[in-house]
C-alpha cells in the first residue's frame, strides 16, 4: 500500500491539480463549465485508491459530494417540502 500524501505534499498536489484543470470533470463530460473547488480521487482511498496523481480529478462541490456518496454506498437523501413529504 502506498503511502498517503499529507501536509504539504498533499497541499502541493491539489494545488497541481486545480492548475492544470480548473473546471469540473463531470460537468464538463455534460456540456456546462463550472470551477472546480475539490480535488477527488477516482477510486477512493477507501476502496483501495491511491493519492497517484493518476487517481486524482477537479470537481465542483455538488459532484464531489454525489461522487462521494456512491463511493461510501449511501443513498441521497430526499428532500422535504414544508408539508412533510417528500418532493418530486
Amino acid at each position: 500500500m502506498a503511502a498517503r500524501l499529507r501536509g504539504r505534499a498533499g497541499v502541493a498536489q491539489r494545488k497541481r491539480r486545480l492548475t492544470a484543470e480548473p473546471t469540473c470533470r463531470i460537468c464538463r463530460s455534460k456540456g456546462v463549465i463550472v470551477a472546480a473547488t475539490r480535488v477527488d480521487h477516482i477510486v477512493a482511498l477507501v476502496n483501495g485508491g491511491t493519492d497517484d496523481d493518476s487517481n486524482v480529478q477537479s470537481l465542483c462541490e455538488p459532484c464531489h459530494d454525489a461522487k462521494t456518496r456512491v463511493d461510501l454506498g449511501q443513498r441521497q437523501q430526499a428532500a422535504i417540502g414544508l408539508d412533510g413529504w417528500p418532493l418530486p
